[in-house]
């Protein structure tokens, strides 16, 4: 416990000037990739995503087949929930 009068904390408004500008300088937290600048890396970017949900969308579609010839119902699959919906709650 303190005796006597406690000492109060001024603040330095210098320092945390400073940690602005350090801060500034660093990339933001979230999104660690960085978007293309030249239309070529763009539309390789665009390509690979296609390719990923086409690849994925056949995966799914494989594994929906393997599991009705196994169980003998057919498996519905649920899509996430869209950017679209997401906004809207």
């Amino acid at each position: 416990m303190v005796q006597g009068p406690g000492k109060f904390k001024t603040s330095n408004t210098n320092s945390r000037k400073s940690n602005k500008k350090t801060n500034e300088l660093r990339p933001k937290k979230g999104a660690k990739t960085i978007a293309p600048k030249r239309q070529s890396v763009i539309k390789q970017k665009a390509m690979q995503k296609k390719l990923t949900s086409v690849i994925n969308r056949n995966i799914e579609q494989v594994i929906a087949s393997r599991a009705e010839s196994v169980g003998g119902k057919k498996l519905n699959l649920i899509k996430g929930e869209t950017k679209k919906d997401k906004k809207l709650k």
